[in-house]
């Protein structure tokens, strides 16, 4: 459902710190600041981190969600605590990197990011392409992340790479290791700790996408959750991972449920 794209806010409160302090085949924990604030908030995984700052854009008011996000039926919307502290050394100790968001538009985001001191920037028309620039950057060998980057920001690299997967279908597991083709490790994008807990329990949450579309430098298409035998469009690779971390969060709070439909 459309909301809104217009709205009157402090300027500062579109520019958000992340103070990396780890980083380590997908797995990224640190601190989030807003504006100048020395009060953070951590987090543990790209997806808790996109859902952070989400949320500390929506305390503000602005950029506005044009899309509320959608949940798998069976699944209810993630709703949690912001973990909250006070930091006067915003810097990370691995690396910082400054965002400033312009608008979340397609239910998804559009922005600029800063690191190396503002001696580098690099514009993103998602979350999809903000989350491979962000693997790029703090790679270890810094000639293959400028590499890396300089791909990701050609305009055919989301046609190219996502070509082989229009029409097809992708599984994805958050038991298994990186996907063959994009070269997400989605286990430990959505949550490294669950990922684990998964493996340690025998517990399942596995998914089939079909991607139909790549429109605004993300992914439109179907997901469907195997377990809750139910699925769902998605208009972005976003709005994909909200889905699958709300399927994740029910399974290991209830276990494996049963399908829709049944009792």
């Amino acid at each position: 459902m459309a909301i809104g794209r217009m709205s009157l806010i402090n300027e500062a409160d579109r520019y958000l710190t992340i103070a990396v302090d780890s980083y380590d085949n997908w797995e990224i924990k640190g601190v989030i600041f807003q504006g100048e604030s020395s009060h953070g908030t951590i987090f543990s995984g790209f997806t808790e981190m996109i859902m952070n700052m989400d949320h500390l854009f929506d305390s503000v008011g602005a950029p506005k969600q044009t899309f509320q996000m959608r949940c798998l039926s069976g699944s209810d919307p993630i709703d949690f605590k912001m973990q909250r502290m006070k930091r006067v050394d915003r810097m990370g100790k691995l690396k910082t990197i400054r965002i400033c968001l312009r608008f979340r538009y397609h239910a998804s985001w559009q922005g600029t990011m800063i690191w190396d001191d503002g001696n580098r920037t690099a514009s993103f028309d998602s979350e999809l392409q903000f989350i491979m620039i962000t693997n790029a950057i703090l790679q270890e060998d810094v000639c293959e992340g400028d590499k890396a980057i300089a791909n990701i920001l050609d305009p055919e690299f989301f046609e190219n790479w996502s070509l082989s997967l229009s029409g097809d279908y992708m599984d994805i597991s958050m038991t298994e290791g990186a996907d063959v083709l994009s070269g997400i490790h989605y286990g430990r994008l959505i949550s490294s700790e669950a990922s684990e807990e998964f493996i340690r329990t025998g517990q399942k949450a596995s998914f089939t996408v079909k991607v139909m579309f790549r429109e605004h430098n993300t992914w439109q298409g179907m997901i469907y959750w195997r377990e809750g035998k139910v699925q769902q469009t998605f208009r972005s690779f976003k709005e994909m991972l909200y889905m699958i971390s709300s399927v994740v969060k029910l399974t290991l709070a209830e276990g494996e449920p049963m399908a829709a439909g049944k009792s």
